[in-house]
């Protein structure tokens, strides 16, 4: 059986544990010789193509709590994405909102501050900055600071209008929130002309 005839019996059923369970099946293959070095390997594509396909199912839907843990998981996956487009960029925005529902934050913070440098440096900046907002919408997560610094600094360094709102935008949720680990980024920048 084809794994594209799997996802189908699987995403019809739609069984949760099942769907979870796949996801960490993918999400332990991280490691092996054709996940980082080569992201457009056919097991890549398959997992990327899964993700595409729990999507489309979710998207534009009323979530229930076990959606939302199944868009938190996903997340996850952004491990095998070689760079942020215009199509998997809606998915982040989708998963953001619910990285915190089963713990998966840190693993989504990391893995977007690897994609931050990859493709067209102004894009990037502008597709992380407004994932990294959607997610503070619902939650502050403050774990892992070097990461979290590291993508706020790098929206600074864009050199980009849209990219500087963005930054001082999330420093100033934080700030607000009690979190003033990102003010000696946001004094730095602030008064910086584009």
């Amino acid at each position: 059986m084809s794994d594209d005839n799997s996802f189908s019996m699987l995403l019809n059923r739609w069984d949760i544990d099942q769907i979870k369970d796949l996801i960490g099946y993918f999400w332990m293959q991280r490691g092996k010789t054709d996940s980082i070095p080569d992201k457009t390997s056919g097991r890549n594509r398959k997992i990327i193509d899964f993700w595409r396909r729990v999507f489309n199912r979710l998207n534009n839907i009323e979530l229930s709590d076990n959606d939302k843990f199944i868009l938190s998981n996903l997340a996850k996956l952004t491990v095998f994405l070689p760079v942020i487009n215009n199509e998997n960029f809606d998915w982040f925005i989708l998963s953001a909102q619910y990285v915190h529902f089963d713990f998966n934050s840190p693993f989504f913070i990391e893995y977007l501050d690897v994609l931050k440098d990859k493709g067209d440096k102004i894009k990037s900046a502008k597709y992380v900055g407004k994932i990294f907002l959607k997610m503070l919408e619902k939650f502050t997560p403050s774990y892992d600071q070097e990461h979290i610094r590291s993508i706020v600094e790098y929206l600074y360094d864009a050199k980009d209008k849209e990219s500087k709102v963005l930054a001082s935008g999330i420093c100033n949720i934080y700030g607000s929130r009690g979190n003033d680990f990102l003010r000696d980024i946001y004094e730095k920048n602030r008064n910086m002309s584009i």
